[in-house]
């Protein structure tokens, strides 16, 4: 059968129509969390929002605007980011706003139009960008185990036969989102590294739009096989142990810069100095530490911008960007 990539829409339904069996957060709506002191509660507040945020309760010049990028589901990142965005607007004395899009072209558009100030995006969303903006642009970058670099792993089902990615030929396959790194750059430059064209090589193609969704997907069988982040990865199986023996691991990419943490080109340079000394000092204190551990952060680090190279010829390679 000759490869068929869906777009965005038909992508969505039919990743929610087999996710929805298994329980799977796959809303496309557009939300914000306000996270408030912790002397004040609720703590989050949840709405809805058809456009980027405007001037609610408080003057804008007293909210950090913070995008979250869909590397996993909304509410999953409500989760594990709330306290590392709670204490950021505590430390620098302001309002912290989490705003979430359905990809990371759309978390992208927010950060470049100024409707954020920060934003946690993927490396393969650094495309378009050469390496004197991007020293501009990117702040700081989580380091993880000891570890400032990832890389895209190729999962399938335990009980799967497969034991290369060859093996996936004419299969169903599962990308995260097209301008993801691990979820579709790496993978497609794999395939034609090997001698592969990407577009035929499987049978058919989703995009499940954030990473956790694509794992869930081969647990449960619904694709043959996925791309997904190795941080992300190992930080599902350590939320989800009962995944561990539903899927394996039958290859790896080569490793580039841990996703980074990017700035808006439009933010007070005194704030943005602010902001990179909060990230840089986050592990110095019991409560820094907690919000970093829910995300398996160590620490926050000035980014090795040699690291993002190979995002950018890899991209170059498979057309992306």
């Amino acid at each position: 059968m000759s490869d068929k990539l869906f777009t965005r829409r038909e992508a969505i339904w039919i990743g929610t129509l087999g996710l929805l069996q298994l329980g799977i957060l796959t809303s496309a709506s557009v939300g914000w969390w306000d996270f408030k002191s912790k002397k004040s509660q609720p703590e989050i507040n949840l709405s809805i929002l058809n456009a980027p945020p405007q001037k609610q309760e408080h003057d804008s010049n007293e909210l950090l605007r913070i995008a979250v990028a869909s590397v996993i589901t909304p509410m999953e990142n409500v989760d594990l980011y709330g306290d590392l965005l709670n204490l950021l607007g505590e430390r620098v004395d302001m309002q912290a706003q989490m705003v979430q899009r359905e990809n990371y072209s759309d978390t992208n558009h927010l950060i470049e139009n100024g409707d954020v100030q920060v934003a946690f995006i993927c490396s393969g969303a650094l495309l378009g960008r050469d390496k004197a903006e991007q020293a501009e642009r990117i702040l700081v970058a989580p380091e993880i185990a000891g570890s400032s670099k990832y890389r895209s792993y190729i999962i399938v089902p335990a009980h799967s036969p497969a034991h290369f990615f060859r093996d996936l030929k004419g299969k169903t396959f599962a990308y995260t989102d097209p301008l993801s790194f691990s979820g579709r750059i790496a993978p497609q430059y794999m395939l034609k590294k090997a001698g592969y064209n990407p577009s035929s090589f499987f049978s058919k193609t989703i995009f499940t739009y954030s990473h956790d969704n694509s794992i869930k997907a081969v647990a449960e069988g619904l694709v043959h096989g996925a791309a997904v982040d190795s941080l992300i990865y190992d930080l599902t199986l350590s939320r989800r142990p009962e995944l561990m023996d539903k899927i394996k691991v039958i290859d790896q990419s080569e490793e580039v810069g841990n996703p980074p943490v990017v700035v808006s080109s439009q933010i007070d340079p005194e704030l943005r100095a602010r902001i990179k000394n909060v990230f840089l000092t986050l592990h110095l204190d019991d409560e820094g530490r907690k919000a970093l551990r829910l995300l398996q952060f160590d620490r926050f680090v000035h980014a090795d911008l040699d690291l993002y190279d190979r995002v950018w010829e890899m991209s170059q390679e498979v057309g992306v960007g």
